[in-house]
């Protein structure tokens, strides 16, 4: 049969692009009923995935996700045992970016109550608006917020912008409107429980992503004690994730005393003892810095920032020794003194300019 005899392919309908969905990942945890109410609620305001996963909640709650199942387009996944809300909200990302290749993004909320249909779809709005950015559902905190939550609030604002550069009204909001290439940068986040969305916010603030803020409703149900946060043990991990520079610093510090201390023995000259130091340590912090604390892969352009701050430090460091000399008898004590005053002007130059942004072209 010739090509001619061959029967002709059908005409392509041309049918209209429908926008890619926003999909819901609600981690939770011994849920209460309010799960059903929250699924059932929002399902009549939107027809957009549902992903709920349970995270080890145990066969006493089987029937609750069994009904939250029944709701239309949700799918539930579920975790063996107890690994932690980052672990439940990976899991969620990773089945909806293999599930839904086509989404465009994810509206995280809790499964507890705190988060109004209203706001969750708020959320929605606005990250359909701004596609690329990464949208938070801020509280307000008056006068009838539990006090430790007002409180970890107002300390953790400051906190965060000072570590991550991050100027954000409610650091802790679990609504949150993430666009799908931040999914993509968070799989490989390592954190488990509550940690995982502040190192969500050291990726967010590492490739220059966009944030927009929405108002939403600021609900407590009987004082929030239906949290599992553990005040102690979960705020240990969310601040070490914002101390990890700190922490880099003194290992190199401790690197380049011990380094300058055995040469001012063997040379007695403090400049080359200095420099000897400054090599020894420039390894050792770059390596802790782009591992550990940055959470970001290196190039050449990003190594030369770093070496540049390196010299320009150096050079400061000994000159603050060479000036101090007549008054502090001892080299090393000049030296840890002058390392104080050059720390604050290293981190935030490492932050907004050396590890700022990522080989990956930013949002902005």
């Amino acid at each position: 049969m010739t090509s001619n005899d061959e029967p002709a392919a059908p005409p392509s309908e041309s049918r209209p692009t429908e926008p890619s969905p926003i999909v819901f990942l609600i981690p939770s945890y011994r849920p209460t009923d309010t799960l059903c109410s929250l699924l059932e609620s929002l399902r009549l305001g939107n027809s957009s995935p549902i992903v709920i996963v349970d995270d080890g909640s145990g066969p006493a709650y089987a029937g609750i996700f069994a009904r939250a199942k029944q709701v239309v387009g949700t799918t539930l996944l579920t975790n063996a045992v107890n690994l932690g809300k980052g672990a439940a909200l990976r899991h969620g990302m990773n089945h909806i970016l293999v599930g839904h290749p086509d989404c465009a993004g994810v509206v995280t909320a809790d499964a507890d109550g705190q988060h109004t249909v209203a706001d969750i779809l708020k959320v929605v709005d606005a990250l359909k608006e701004n596609p690329d950015s990464v949208v938070f559902g801020t509280r307000r905190f008056g006068s009838d917020v539990p006090l430790r939550s007002k409180f970890g609030n107002t300390v953790s604002r400051y906190i965060y912008r000072f570590f991550i550069g991050l100027k954000l009204s409610d650091t802790q909001t679990g609504l949150r409107g993430l666009p799908r290439r931040l999914l993509e940068l968070c799989l490989p986040i390592r954190a488990n429980r509550y940690e995982f969305e502040t190192e969500q916010l050291v990726v967010i603030k590492a490739r220059r992503m966009r944030v927009h803020e929405i108002p939403i409703e600021t609900i407590y149900i009987e004082d929030n004690r239906g949290s599992h946060f553990r005040p102690l043990m979960d705020s240990a991990q969310i601040y070490f994730v914002l101390l990890r520079y700190s922490a880099a610093s003194l290992l190199t510090e401790a690197a380049d005393i011990v380094t300058f201390a055995t040469a001012m023995a063997w040379s007695s000259d403090l400049v080359v003892s200095n420099i000897v130091g400054r090599f020894v340590a420039v390894w050792v912090q770059f390596t802790l810095l782009q591992r550990f604390v940055f959470r970001l892969r290196g190039n050449l352009r990003i190594f030369l920032m770093y070496f540049g701050l390196v010299v320009v430090s150096g050079i400061v460091s000994t000159a603050l020794q060479v000036q101090s000399a007549d008054l502090v008898p001892f080299p090393v004590v000049a030296k840890i003194m002058a390392e104080v005053l050059v720390f604050v002007f290293n981190f935030l130059f490492l932050r907004d300019f050396v590890f700022g942004e990522s080989d990956d072209a930013a949002c902005d």
